[in-house]
């Protein structure tokens, strides 16, 4: 019955199983004591049922049969006696034999009570003794005596069978008192089997149930007891996927078991708090490390898709215009709207966080997707008092989860979500801040260009790098000719024109990693990493004639034709650094100018034939290459003209 109550209250079973065992082992413990009081009662009657009837009955036989056989004796000494005295004498003695005989069979008589078998033997024991003393007297009479044939006769041939009638009677009755006492004996002997046997019976039936209270204590009590300990033990040293068992028993080893497994579920919860906290706050730390927009919606693509795993996350920011949000990071997924304008979403037109899925009254954002769950929340970036973004959280449901288990879980990502925020906005502010702030220290205001800071960061940075990989830099530097002639006829406002148009120029003509800059005045200067000088000096007459062909309109005409002379320098012909490159350029600059304007100039002293006359060189170089190849030797026109002929 213990064995069978894994998941009623477990101490109601330890208490059963226990009283159970104990009413047994009692029961059984009484049971033996009965038996063993029963075994030696019948041990007692036993030996009593020998000592009161068979050993008194043989004595008193024996005894018996003695008196018989001294009778006998006496019976035939008087019936051979011929004096008178010796015979009276014999038959004195015979007379008091018989009556000694007759003494011991009526005390026998009353021994065998109402034992029928042996009253049978004695009545044919008193018949015999009859029949022999009905002999004797046949033999002890006178006439018998005088004859001597016929005494002999009698003493000889009739008596002894007679005689020994008795005494078989005599031994008969002795054996049959003997088997009475070997019955008992037998008696007592099965008794002794049989209470062997139950006594086994009973050790058998309590060890089974001692085995059966062990084997109820050790698998019910003691083995559960020690895989929870074992389980808290895991739990307590953080191994916190340790296995949990009897969660689904009802008993106080399933309420153990669903405690210990809220408490596991609470560490969970807060080692995965803690986790997004320290995650948190390196996240702040490196997205304030970040050096582009760029980098920093990369970082946070990457770290809050970890963070929110069963989420579908956008980061929507503000365009330029401030009409329309643009995504700018997005995660475990892609997003379905690409824009949405302030008034798609609640969160943004309420001015605060909106959570859709856990309020009676909410309506869904019309930026919304009809696939999304309905458990989702906007979050609003704000920065300097100021919305820049939208943080927008999907929650994924899991076909396994509850619906109050997805709230709850979804209410903690909600939680997050607002936690990131928080990190997020400092870090756009702090970004947008660092750009404007870079873009006023590093770009010229009129063009757009960069300034001399800008390129003295770069060059630096740049030649570092070609020192150490052993590749070219060149720089060019141009400046406007007759720039003051546009100051002076047409005002200032003109010549701010024409430097616009020059900077766009250079913007449209210089990308990929060269670096137009604006110097100063009407001075320009570009840097070209990984740029031979040969290449540099195609690319600035290019330019060259990009400006020389603008037409720049201005009031109600056109302004003078716009030229500008270049210089051409590369590194490390011309320096090591740039200062020594900047000033080798501007010799060559100062050599155009010299040599009439509109022109490139080569830090090496060679000039750089205007584009038309480079291209008819180019066109002539070829013609000559292919003039040569035609007259060698086995080329194909010759063998083209060898086939015609034949």
């Amino acid at each position: 019955m213990a064995l069978n109550l894994p998941q009623i209250s477990l101490s109601v079973s330890i208490r059963n199983s226990l009283l159970t065992s104990v009413f047994l082992l009692l029961a059984i413990l009484a049971g033996v004591s009965v038996l063993a009081t029963m075994r030696l009662s019948a041990l007692q009657d036993a030996v009593e049922s020998i000592n009161r009837d068979r050993v008194p009955k043989i004595q008193a036989l024996g005894d018996l049969n003695v008196s018989i056989a001294h009778a006998h004796l006496v019976a035939i000494r008087a019936a051979l006696s011929t004096a008178p005295d010796p015979r009276a004498e014999a038959e004195g003695e015979l007379r008091r034999r018989i009556v000694e005989v007759q003494a011991k069979l009526a005390r026998f008589q009353e021994t065998i009570g109402s034992d029928a078998p042996m009253k049978m033997a004695f009545d044919q024991l008193i018949n015999k003794w009859d029949l022999y003393l009905k002999q004797q007297a046949v033999v002890l009479e006178p006439e018998v005596g005088a004859s001597r044939n016929r005494l002999e006769h009698e003493v000889n041939v009739q008596t002894p069978p007679i005689f020994q009638a008795v005494v078989d009677a005599v031994e008969h009755a002795i054996k049959l008192a003997d088997h009475r006492a070997d019955s008992a004996i037998q008696d007592a002997t099965l008794d002794a089997q049989l209470f062997r046997w139950v006594l086994w019976s009973v050790n058998g039936v309590s060890v089974m149930i001692g085995l059966a209270t062990l084997f109820f204590v050790i698998h019910d009590v003691s083995m559960p007891i020690f895989r929870i300990t074992r389980s808290m033990e895991a739990i307590a040293k953080g191994e916190l996927q340790t296995e949990i068992p009897y969660a689904d028993h009802t008993n106080e080893l399933g309420l153990m078991a669903r405690a210990l497994a809220v408490f596991r579920a609470s560490l969970v919860e807060n080692e995965r708090l803690n986790a997004a906290t320290r995650t948190l706050s390196e996240l702040s730390e490196w997205l304030q490390s970040a050096k582009s927009e760029s980098e920093l919606y990369q970082m946070i693509s990457k770290v809050l898709g970890g963070l929110m795993p069963e989420c579908t996350g956008t980061l929507y920011i503000y365009a330029d215009s401030r009409d329309v949000l643009e995504v700018a990071a997005e995660w475990n997924g892609e997003a379905r709207t690409r824009f949405l304008h302030p008034d798609d979403c609640w969160s943004l037109r309420r001015g605060h966080v909106y959570i859709h899925g856990t309020n009676e009254v909410e309506f869904r954002c019309d930026h919304v997707h009809d696939g999304a769950d309905e458990n989702y929340c906007c979050i609003p970036i704000l920065a300097h008092g100021e919305t820049v973004g939208l943080l927008h959280v999907e929650y994924n449901f899991k076909g396994e989860e509850t619906a109050a288990q997805a709230k709850a879980r979804f209410a903690d990502r909600a939680r997050l979500g607002l936690a990131c925020a928080e990190h997020l906005s400092i870090a756009i502010a702090n970004m947008k801040l660092r750009e404007g702030l870079r873009d006023q220290s590093l770009r010229d205001a009129l063009t757009g260009l960069n300034n001399r800071r800008c390129l003295i960061e770069t060059a630096r940075r740049e030649l570092l790098r070609a020192s150490r990989n052993g590749t070219p830099v060149s720089l060019v530097t141009l400046d406007i000719d007759h720039f003051k002639s546009f100051n002076d006829n047409h005002g200032h406002e003109a010549g701010d024109t024409v430097l616009r148009h020059v900077g766009e120029i250079l913007k449209a003509g210089f990308t990929d990693g060269d670096l137009p800059c604006r110097l100063g005045g009407e001075e320009f200067v570009v840097l070209l990493p990984n740029c031979t000088i040969d290449e540099a000096a195609l690319r600035a007459e290019e330019l060259r004639a990009r400006v020389e062909a603008l037409n720049i309109s201005y009031g109600d005409g056109m302004l003078p034709r716009v030229t500008v002379s270049v210089g051409v320098a590369a590194y490390p012909e011309a320096g090591i650094d740039l200062p020594e490159i900047l000033r080798v350029a501007d010799g060559a600059l100062y050599r155009a100018k010299h040599r009439g304007r509109n022109r490139v100039e080569l830090a090496n002293g060679g000039m750089v034939p205007p584009i038309d006359e480079m291209t008819n060189r180019a066109v002539a170089t070829l013609d000559a290459i292919v003039a040569r190849a035609e007259s060698r030797p086995g080329s194909t026109a010759d063998q083209d003209g060898d086939q015609q002929v034949a």
